[in-house]
């Protein structure tokens, strides 16, 4: 599907669905980025995904015609390190390092649920608990293979979408003895 010159406005409940699409595809993918990273995984599928899966739900709205944007949040240059700011997500009791979307007027994040919130969140973008850094602080190499990761799994996505939107068509058309 080609993109349209001028991006579609964001509503919030199309938003959700899309992201919450978004979601089940990935969640089996966070198990084999795990696996690549080696050790266990950790206890909520969705931690240390969020760049990789941003990155991702940002690719599917900008495919679907939408203006998103990657972001995120860094409070510590170092994971011990001083705050330098509050940025990323506040998860209630301090700063954590995220990444998510903001398409429109919302943030649309599908790994909020590594903090303590829900799974999948389309909230407004002036929303407390998000605030962005500058730039993102990732080093090159890491930039890199989050793009690559990306890259790796859009085919499926892009299969997966096909074979659904051909379902939709022949459900949405008319019986043949309606014609």
């Amino acid at each position: 599907m080609s993109s349209p010159s001028k991006p579609l406005p964001a509503d919030q409940t199309s938003l959700f669905e899309i992201a919450i699409a978004a979601r089940r595809f990935i969640e089996p993918i966070w198990l084999e980025w795990h696996r690549t990273r080696g050790g266990d995984a950790p206890p909520i599928a969705s931690q240390w995904t969020c760049g990789r899966s941003s990155l991702f739900l940002k690719r599917v709205l900008n495919a679907r015609g939408l203006d998103a944007d990657w972001v995120s949040g860094t409070p510590r240059s170092a994971p011990t390190g001083p705050e330098i700011g509050p940025f990323g997500f506040f998860c209630g009791k301090s700063w954590q390092s995220h990444a998510w979307v903001e398409c429109g007027d919302f943030i649309v994040d599908i790994t909020a649920d590594q903090f303590g919130a829900s799974p999948v969140l389309v909230v407004d973008s002036t929303d407390n608990r998000y605030n962005k850094g500058s730039r993102d602080v990732a080093l090159p190499q890491f930039v890199l293979a989050r793009q690559r990761a990306v890259d790796a799994i859009w085919p499926r996505w892009q299969r997966m979408n096909a074979g659904a939107s051909k379902v939709r068509s022949y459900l949405e058309s008319p019986a043949p003895e309606d014609r």
